[in-house]
């Protein structure tokens, strides 16, 4: 096994009984874990000395706090700056330290930065409520330089912080971060895990009601291969983070499993493929791994699975119906652990209960925004209203969340340039995309492009004139009404059919208890993007001739309210849309006719401008002397 060096890097006045506790808990026959009191403090010896191990040794774990420590030396800089003088360029943050006369940085803080220059796995800890050690003093001067000193690292590169309340929780939540890798890597534990993402830490917001449930659901992990495999099922659209929440679980259950094995699952083939693979060193390290056949790769590991119970299993996107069918095969194969699947597909047997995913919570949304790009953002002092416009934009979807705050991180951004460029120059940002800075395989854009092409041609055209609606709730009762002038002249018989396929693949949410569904926003701009021009205008005439079949009644009239009130978030929003592409008629109509039940209801904010505009539709298209003319300009006067 290879040897491990970590070195371990605080203030012992504050933090010294948490190191000692985190050095007793890392302490193996191949790891070796160093502080600074082993190193003699001889003047300019101390950050020599420091710099040699640092030098080799695996990774820095540095719990900052309040206090600084003491002050590095002027000689002991010199001999750093003189052995790098390259330090400046690959780290220009330091620069103001390194003068003659600059001010000082501490010991526990040069640590830091000699892990970062010498390219070493940086692990950065702060305290969140955690008590402090007896000989710990406040200064507020100190305070502030440590402060100073966490900006200037996360200046550099972003840096995953673990916040840790005791030393139980700094123990677990470190063998979640990047040591894990490292300790695995040199056979120092003995769990397996390729979980593909860290732990996002204090980023995973909103899920913590979501990652109880899904705790209880699945119950205490087996310890007997008698025990059979306990299944549960992350659905949801795709990009709301089922991905994230079986990772988080994960890593928030390390200690409890046995081995935390993720295997990519959206074939059959990569099922099979991704299961043999687990049989390679650095995995389970099986004898089979040198076999050529896949089958016996695969089952070897099936046996180990058999064999070592108290495991995690993901298996990930299984969003087609194959990729169902064979992950179901597959579980009465296993016994003596848990699985989690992630899919977009509803619709599953008996055997697995599901548990759905939704979008987050605007508060949630919103506090993830802030924090995500809290150190790079440009920021203002409107940023908290902003953020509350852009999640409501993004409906509050996970991944385009995240796609929003590493491209506003990346650019240097404020929440209102992005806001921006997202109503002006919306196919560039949906698209734009980052595999390492954001870990996800896909962008907006073209995330449910999976799912698009599994429907069938009545879903398919269902969506691409939802496509066109309001993200409002939708009355089911829509779907008796026949779209007049194209070939669904009849009510289609099976219309609930493509409604329920829809629902199927998560591309449409319905309501339990209500007889509505909605459509996400994201999934209506990209469905509207993904069509031609000419096949758009088709698409959005359609959209708008049903829903003016549907639009009938008196909006003066209270008693026709229950049939239009539903139906009045997605009248205005075709018509809208239609007005935009030219299209005149029955565009007029459903504008004017939404606003005299706004009129009705006192709403006068919101009935003048769409009067207006039926007013002036009209007098282009018929002339001042038509009816319909007169009919709008009393209807606006009123």
């Amino acid at each position: 096994m290879a040897n491990v060096q970590i070195f371990l890097s605080t203030v012992s006045a504050e933090f010294r009984s948490y190191r000692d506790a985190l050095r007793r808990d890392l302490d193996r026959p191949n790891v070796t874990v160093k502080v600074q009191e082993d190193f003699i403090a001889t003047g300019t010896e101390t950050l020599d000395k420091l710099d040699h191990y640092i030098r080799q040794c695996d990774a820095v774990i540095h719990l900052v706090g309040d206090m600084t420590g003491a002050l590095a030396q002027a000689p002991s800089i010199r001999v750093i700056g003189h052995r790098y003088p390259d330090l400046v360029e690959r780290l220009p943050v330091l620069a103001p330290f390194l003068g003659v006369d600059a001010p000082a940085l501490s010991y526990t803080q040069w640590e830091a930065w000699l892990g970062l220059y010498h390219s070493k796995v940086l692990i950065i800890a702060v305290p969140d409520g955690a008590v402090r050690d007896e000989h710990y003093r406040l200064d507020e001067v100190e305070r502030a330089a440590q402060q100073q000193h966490l900006k200037r690292l996360a200046a550099v590169e972003r840096y995953p912080e673990i916040r840790f309340a005791n030393a139980d929780r700094l123990a677990v939540d470190m063998l979640r971060s990047g040591l894990h890798d490292i300790l695995a890597r040199a056979g120092a534990i003995e769990r397996p895990a390729n979980l593909p993402y860290l732990s996002i830490g204090d980023l995973f917001k909103g899920r913590e009601v979501l990652l109880d449930d899904l705790t209880h659901s699945l119950g205490p992990v087996p310890e007997s291969s008698d025990l059979p495999v306990v299944a549960r099922v992350l659905n949801g659209l795709g990009g709301v983070g089922k991905t994230r929440l079986a990772v988080e679980y994960a890593w928030r259950h390390a200690n409890e499993y046995a081995a935390r094995l993720f295997v990519g699952a959206g074939s059959p083939e990569a099922l099979q493929r991704n299961l043999a693979a687990l049989c390679r060193r650095a995995m389970l390290d099986l004898p089979e791994q040198a076999q050529t056949d896949e089958a016996k790769q695969r089952d070897a590991v099936l046996v180990w699975l058999r064999q070592h119970p108290g495991w995690l299993l993901i298996l990930d996107n299984i969003d087609t119906e194959e990729a169902a069918g064979a992950a179901e095969a597959l579980l009465p194969q296993l016994s003596g652990g848990h699985v989690l699947l992630t899919s977009r597909l509803t619709r599953w047997s008996g055997a697995v209960d599901t548990l759905p995913v939704d979008t987050l919570a605007p508060e949630a949304a919103v506090d993830f925004l802030l924090a995500r790009t809290e150190t790079k953002r440009r920021k203002h002092a409107d940023d908290l209203a902003t953020a509350h416009m852009l999640s409501e934009e993004l409906g509050c979807l996970a991944l385009a969340l995240e796609q929003a705050g590493a491209y506003i991180a990346q650019r240097r951004q404020g929440f209102a340039q992005y806001l921006a460029e997202w109503q002006g120059q919306r196919s560039k940002v949906l698209t734009w995309f980052d595999a390492r800075l954001m870990n996800y395989h896909a962008s907006v854009a073209i995330t449910w492009q999976t799912s698009f092409d599994q429907l069938g041609a009545p879903a398919r055209e269902l969506l691409q004139r939802l496509a066109w609606l309001a993200p409002e709730p939708i009355p089911e009762s829509l779907m008796d009404v026949p779209v007049p002038g194209s070939d669904a002249a009849e009510v289609d018989a099976d219309a609930l059919g493509a409604l329920a396929e829809l629902e199927a693949y998560s591309l449409v949410t319905r309501a339990p208890d209500v007889p509505n569904f909605s459509v996400h926003r994201l999934v209506q701009e990209v469905t509207r993007r993904s069509q031609g021009a000419e096949a758009a205008k088709v698409s959005l005439s359609e959209a708008l001739r049903w829903i003016n079949a549907a639009y009938l009644g008196d909006g003066q009239d209270v008693r026709d309210w229950p049939v239009l009130d539903p139906l009045t978030p997605h009248a205005r929003a075709v018509a809208a849309r239609a007005d935009a592409f030219g299209i005149a008629d029955p565009a007029a109509r459903l504008m004017n006719m939404a606003g005299v039940l706004l009129l009705a209801k006192a709403l006068h904010a919101e009935a003048e401008p769409l009067m207006r505009r039926a007013l002036a539709i009209d007098e282009a298209s018929f002339g001042a002397q038509h009816p319909n003319v007169a009919s709008d300009l009393n209807n606006l006067s009123q």
